[in-house]
């Protein structure tokens, strides 16, 4: 269940999508849940369930760099940096044939 407050995020968010064209309605029989996450700064930020849709989905044959490695790389850094990019997956287009995949609920 979710507050009358969280509902209301959700709302706004939703609608924000829906002008920025970022969303569009779907009838689409995929669906996951939205969640809503609280940041270390008190805000919220929408976002959706996509572990059951990652289950099935198949994976990508190259594998992630070792976090070791990564900071092994990192060790004669001077400055370091915290990057939010929660809106850099809006800059990635879909494919027709995967969009339904990433429907959501708001309800």
């Amino acid at each position: 269940r979710r507050s009358p407050k969280d509902h209301q995020i959700i709302t706004d968010e939703t609608d924000k999508f829906l002008q920025q064209t970022i969303i569009e309605p779907s009838t689409s029989p995929w669906c996951s849940p939205v969640v809503l996450v609280r940041k270390k700064d008190g805000s919220t930020r929408f976002c959706v369930d996509y572990r059951k849709l990652n289950d099935i989905s198949v994976k990508d044959s190259f594998p992630l760099p070792r976090i070791e490695d990564i900071f092994d790389q990192l060790s004669q850094s001077n400055y370091f940096t915290t990057l939010d990019f929660k809106n850099g997956y809006f800059q990635i287009p879909l494919t027709p044939h995967d969009r339904p995949k990433t429907a959501f609920s708001t309800r």
